[in-house]
């Protein structure tokens, strides 16, 4: 298994690849049959097999979700047994088939926007081809842990490191692997944050002098003062687990290491 992660006319471009000892035909049919899909990928697929075919794909836990943009796909390139490209909402993917001795190697390569969350990808496409390995005949794949892997690639690309913006202020976007509440619950420990009280410890990095918490939303948002500034700690749902949005006003870029201990001590937390 081989992965990099590149950016191209501005978005993110993730390529994988890996080496199968089955003939490019029998490959083909599972990566464009949908009865065959259902066996591997994350999603159910309805498509048309042509250029500019259409496709929709729908996520078995739910089902009844209207098809609106993104989870609609038009197929842009098809030339069996070999080739074929799609895009689904914003991401495109493309699947190409290179024969190699008795085999082939499968080769993938996904653009789309959402950088930070390029390790949730990596890893969800690595246990998909897991799967696929199985739906082809061939010997049992060990079962890897979704959270190692995810944590691997994270440090792998470098998604644990912050950004410094133009007016001082930095900021981290961190997927994670657990939800949100759970995060949530590991930040707050035993306290229960409220507006006037001290945020808990686990909001605070070394060298930060908090002030009382000026906006709290359980789960979701915690905003207090600093004395360069404004922290601000943002969940939402993302992929695989709670995104995690960390922001605090300038002059901060002194804090981006210690902001980065804080975070990545928290997502080793979640991982065990």
């Amino acid at each position: 298994m081989t992965e990099t992660l590149s950016t191209e006319n501005g978005r993110t471009v993730l390529r994988m690849q890996r080496a199968l000892t089955h003939p490019i035909e029998k490959v083909w049919r599972a990566i464009t049959q949908p009865s065959e899909l259902a066996g591997w990928f994350p999603a159910a697929v309805e498509l048309d097999l042509r250029l500019d075919g259409p496709i929709t794909f729908t996520f078995e836990e739910d089902p009844g979700a209207p098809v609106d943009e993104q989870s609609r796909g038009v197929i842009r390139a098809y030339e069996p047994p070999r080739l074929i490209e799609y895009t689904w909402g914003d991401e495109v993917l493309r699947w190409e088939l290179v024969p190699s001795g008795d085999g082939c190697v499968l080769h993938l390569t996904a653009t789309y926007d959402d950088r930070p969350g390029s390790a949730s990808f990596t890893s969800g496409w690595i246990l998909c081809f897991d799967a696929l390995e199985k739906v082809l005949g061939g010997s049992a794949v060990p079962e890897q842990d979704y959270a190692v892997l995810h944590e691997h690639f994270v440090k792998v690309y470098g998604l644990d490191q912050g950004v410094t913006l133009d007016d001082g202020s930095i900021r981290f976007e961190r997927q994670l692997v657990r939800p949100k509440e759970t995060v949530w619950e590991r930040l707050c420990g035993a306290e229960s944050p409220s507006v006037g009280s001290p945020p808990p410890a686990g909001f605070v990095a070394k060298g930060i002098e908090a002030g009382p918490v000026t906006e709290v939303a359980e789960s979701q948002r915690l905003v207090y003062p600093s004395q360069d500034g404004e922290v601000t700690w943002a969940l939402r749902d993302g992929n695989g687990g709670a995104r995690l949005v960390l922001t605090q006003t300038g002059p901060a870029a002194g804090y981006l290491t210690d902001w980065r201990e804080v975070i990545e001590s928290l997502a080793a937390e979640l991982v065990g």
